[in-house]
């Protein structure tokens, strides 16, 4: 399930299993915690064109307007080969540049989170350089590294074993979990505390 630019984990799971007006448990995800009701199930099929009209042209619509954006965006890229700034190519098409960071790699700011390759892309780029067309989830993004600063290789080896220890623990913490379920799994546990503790008869 996805709202807004969130994708939001185990919803569909959880629907198809639960009852109408049930209410799911609390499920975690990002920026937020939610919890969600079944209201209603509707059986598999195509409908009646009457009942999905509406979404049918809606789903028209948005095709049509990704395909604008496409060829806005093609051209876009075709100016910016020819030499054009990205600030003067983005003012004729009516849009805007938002200037992002300085920030790193492994948190890149909201609007970036869930576009990996314009993350890289933007790493990847000697300042002043562009990058090519970059197709994101909500749309097309172009990069642009206006500086960047190298790593601090001698903070970074100070604190390089309590990151490893950071990273490790998670991993060693589940292959426990995983150990002690699979000997749950395989134990064979005979419960005979009423015979040890069982009084013993007296000898005749």
């Amino acid at each position: 399930m996805t709202l807004g630019r969130y994708v939001i984990p185990n919803v569909s799971v959880w629907a198809f299993e639960a009852r109408v007006g049930e209410t799911s448990p609390v499920i975690e995800a990002r920026p937020a915690y939610y919890v969600f009701r079944l209201d209603s199930l509707i059986l598999a099929g195509t409908p009646p064109l009457a009942e999905i009209r509406e979404q049918v042209l809606d789903a028209a619509r948005l095709a049509k307007k990704r395909d604008l954006v496409a060829r806005r965006a093609a051209q876009l890229e075709q100016e910016l080969a020819s030499g054009k700034s990205l600030a003067d190519a983005a003012t004729a098409h009516g849009l805007s540049v938002q200037r992002l960071g300085p920030f790193p790699r492994v948190a890149p700011p909201p609007l970036l989170q869930d576009s990996p390759l314009a993350v890289g892309a933007a790493f990847g780029l000697r300042p002043g350089a562009h990058s090519g067309l970059i197709q994101g989830t909500n749309g097309y993004l172009i990069v642009q590294t206006l500086s960047r600063t190298p790593a601090d290789s001698a903070a970074w080896l100070k604190q390089k074993e309590a990151q490893r220890e950071n990273l490790m623990q998670p991993a060693r913490q589940a292959r426990i979990q995983a150990f002690l379920a699979a000997l749950k799994a395989r134990a064979k546990i005979v419960d005979r505390r009423k015979q040890l503790f069982a009084p013993q008869a007296s000898g005749g």
